[in-house]
């Protein structure tokens, strides 16, 4: 077939780029080899090959010399994994030219399913500049799997910690530029985005209050210093400021479980909202591809089963969606019962601290400095439980909005 000598000579081929309108989806399916099984009219087009010519063909007969080796071996990472990815792609039309896409590629039951966007958002800028750094890396010898971490380091550089969250990141810029989205669909992304916003209030107030535990808990050392100074009177104080140390280290373990990495419950909820948003995204925009092949009655998708492949992926993925979804709410629900043990727990501090107003009235003879740490031990007292309570109102709200998704 003449197309599988075309990858290799495309490297010596001046042409320019391959126009598209921003409204059409190019879509193909694969075996789980990479063997085209599947090509809508719109891939065809761009791609310059026929229908005939692109089913059974390798997908990367289109592959562009451009592409940092790095890309694909992380692209096939989550693959291989059963996880989807999305992902900037510099393509070869058969006639020598190129074009860009923003390709969401999801694993299917026997292989995979790609549709690509014209890329438009900011991050393909960047992109484009660090696929440029990484070639030059893999042209002094740089293997695959280094030139994949070369390309993460680079996208840390960018404040992504992974591969993932920068992919999910891009797959979001460049869906907010599509107006053609389905109302249905629409509407569901718009409720993922409100508890995304729910998470990061959830995830604020947390903050706050380890920032006052942060503050407070050189207090204990306060408190144990004054007792040192007091001497005889001032062993009391000194038991006081063991127990309030005890008490207050629990308090801030139990809420760095909230949001230690991981393990915390709003990382794993963070985790999976943005799961439930990517798949969303991902199923509308097949789902518009399908929607988009039947208004064309494009017999070849017919005679193939795409519309069919489209939709089937797209039910799944939304699916995928409303399972991440369920996983926030069942995890939210974990929230306020935390919240009502750490406020029993402030009310413990609490004791602790009249203990030492006692303390204060049997020395009231004595400029001892307690008064002062005892009032700031009241301001982050009042502080924390302000702060939990509105973190278990939240929590609350985003069990019943994720629960009527």
């Amino acid at each position: 077939m003449q197309q599988k000598t075309r990858t290799s000579d495309r490297a010596t081929m001046p042409g320019g780029e391959v126009d598209f309108p921003r409204e059409q989806l190019l879509a193909s399916a694969t075996d789980t080899r990479g063997v085209i099984r599947y090509a809508n009219s719109e891939f065809c087009r761009v791609a310059g090959m026929s229908k005939e010519e692109l089913v059974g063909a390798p997908h990367k007969v289109v592959r562009h010399p451009d592409m940092p080796r790095g890309l694909f071996h992380l692209m096939w990472q989550r693959l291989q994994a059963r996880l989807p990815v999305c992902a900037y792609v510099k393509n070869a039309s058969a006639d020598g030219r190129y074009y860009w896409v923003f390709a969401s590629i999801t694993p299917t039951r026997d292989g995979y399913l790609s549709v690509r966007i014209k890329p438009g958002a900011d991050f393909f800028e960047f992109t484009r500049d660090i696929y440029t750094d990484a070639l030059a890396e893999e042209a002094r010898g740089l293997p695959p799997d280094k030139s994949a971490e070369y390309l993460v380091k680079r996208l840390s550089e960018k404040n992504f910690p992974d591969f993932e969250s920068y992919a999910f990141a891009a797959l979001n810029a460049e869906f907010s530029l599509r107006e053609d989205i389905d109302e249905t669909a629409d509407a569901d992304l718009r409720k993922i985005s409100k508890l995304t916003d729910m998470m990061a209030e959830a995830e604020a107030l947390v903050h706050k209050i380890i920032s006052i535990f942060q503050q407070v808990r050189g207090e204990p050392i306060n408190l144990r210093i004054l007792s040192s100074r007091l001497e005889g009177a001032g062993v009391a104080i000194g038991t006081i400021s063991k127990n309030y140390e005890t008490m207050s280290d629990d308090m801030y373990q139990m809420v760095d479980r909230l949001r230690c990495d991981d393990t915390g419950l709003l990382v794993r909820m963070r985790a999976a909202l943005a799961h439930a948003h990517s798949a969303s995204q991902m199923s509308a925009l097949m789902d518009l591809t399908a929607k988009q092949s039947a208004l064309k009655h494009n017999s070849s998708n017919r005679g193939h089963g795409g519309r069919e492949i489209l939709h089937a992926q797209a039910e799944s993925l939304s699916e995928i969606s409303r399972a991440a979804v369920s996983d926030v709410a069942t995890l939210g629900k974990i929230i306020p019962d935390v919240c009502r043990q750490l406020r029993r727990r402030i009310n413990g501090l609490d004791l602790v601290k009249l203990l030492c107003r006692v303390e204060s009235g049997r020395m009231s003879d004595i400029d001892s400095g307690l008064l002062g740490i005892i009032h700031r031990l009241e301001h982050a007292h009042h502080q924390t439980d302000r702060h939990l309570a509105a973190l278990s109102a939240t929590a609350i709200q985003i069990d019943s909005t994720s629960t009527a998704l």
